[in-house]
């Protein structure tokens, strides 16, 4: 089993992460046993020692008393991630302790190359973390998901993209058991837990998406800014299994599961709507909105449509739609 680290190029191996599983333990252990356990040669020993400290560990040796890893929590690291990166990542892996965004990473990898293979990048902490319309998404180091995928799906019908951010955000509520708010919130207890973001390219013969995540794990009571006083994290509501060694890997992978579960029906269009649908929250609710000339408008939500857009009722009793990507601001009573 391995997994290609394709920002430091480096092939991560079972033996790397029995060796960073060894040297992240409390007990200091000497060099030669790790290796031992490990089968490798003290020469694999040392470069695996140096990928680490890429990767941005200090490690600790003192003689007599061993070497090890100072770390506090466990992160999505390649070695860390190994056991549980799905097939379709392992050649792929994109890792970073801190980035600007995933989402704008993952855009200029597509034009960056002729031809992109499906690849995931994932960082435990983003600088500019994108949402929708270019809002901001907030997040702690190392406390919750922060991840985009860069997909070849030059073989989705064109007809089915339109139902690419129903089934990201369908995706997540089925892996963590969700609601969901129109139209790329992921809803906890009528809070918000995280947000998706998509958006296709179309490069010669070949078809992209990039399907982008951020999801609120950690933090129990943790002060939260005003502006995200109505949000929320797995942890806070229970959420958080013990027997979760890494929790984040844990949810990272089943809903990778998930997703690709769904993508595999996603002709299967008036399913997986009315899946989407039901898990709502806004049915009936007071909306108020601004369009993308400034324009107000009241009115109430009456039902997601197949498109992805919103049906709503203005104040004059009028029906009609609106789409997401023409409504930068947009509030639920």
């Amino acid at each position: 089993m391995e997994v290609f680290d394709s920002v430091r190029k480096y092939k991560v191996t079972e033996s790397d992460s029995i060796i960073f599983t060894e040297l992240t333990t409390e007990e200091k252990t000497s060099e030669k046993n790790i290796a031992e356990r490990a089968n490798v040669s003290k020469s694999s020993f040392y470069k695996s020692l140096d990928y680490f400290e890429k990767l941005g560990f200090s490690i600790e040796s003192k003689e007599k008393k061993g070497i090890k890893i100072t770390k506090k929590e466990p992160r999505l690291t390649p070695p860390e991630f190994l056991n549980y990166c799905p097939e379709r990542f392992r050649k792929n892996y994109h890792y970073f302790t801190t980035i600007n965004s995933t989402h704008d990473y993952s855009m200029r990898l597509i034009k960056s190359k002729e031809k992109v293979e499906d690849s995931l990048v994932v960082s435990e902490y983003q600088s500019s973390g994108r949402g929708r319309t270019g809002r901001r998404w907030v997040s702690k180091l190392a406390s919750g998901i922060l991840v985009s995928l860069v997909l070849d799906l030059s073989d989705i019908k064109n007809e089915d993209f339109s139902m690419l951010p129903i089934v990201l955000s369908l995706s997540v509520a089925k892996a963590i058991k969700s609601k969901l708010s129109w139209p790329n919130d992921i809803m906890l207890d009528d809070k918000k837990v995280g947000g998706t973001l998509v958006n296709t390219l179309i490069k010669g013969d070949s078809k992209y998406a990039i399907l982008s995540l951020g999801l609120n794990v950690f933090g129990k009571n943790d002060k939260t800014p005003l502006a995200l006083s109505e949000s929320t994290t797995m942890e806070k509501e229970g959420l958080l299994e013990k027997g979760w060694g890494n929790p984040r890997a844990v949810i990272l992978k089943r809903w990778l599961k998930t997703l690709e579960e769904e993508l595999t029906n996603i002709s299967n269009r008036n399913a997986i709507f009315k899946e989407w649908n039901d898990l709502l929250i806004d049915k009936d609710k007071e909306i108020f909105w601004i369009d993308s000339n400034g324009k107000k408008f009241y009115g109430k939500f009456l039902s997601g449509c197949e498109n992805g857009n919103a049906l709503v009722k203005n104040d004059k009793g009028e029906t009609f739609e609106i789409k997401a990507e023409e409504t930068p601001f947009y509030s639920f009573k």
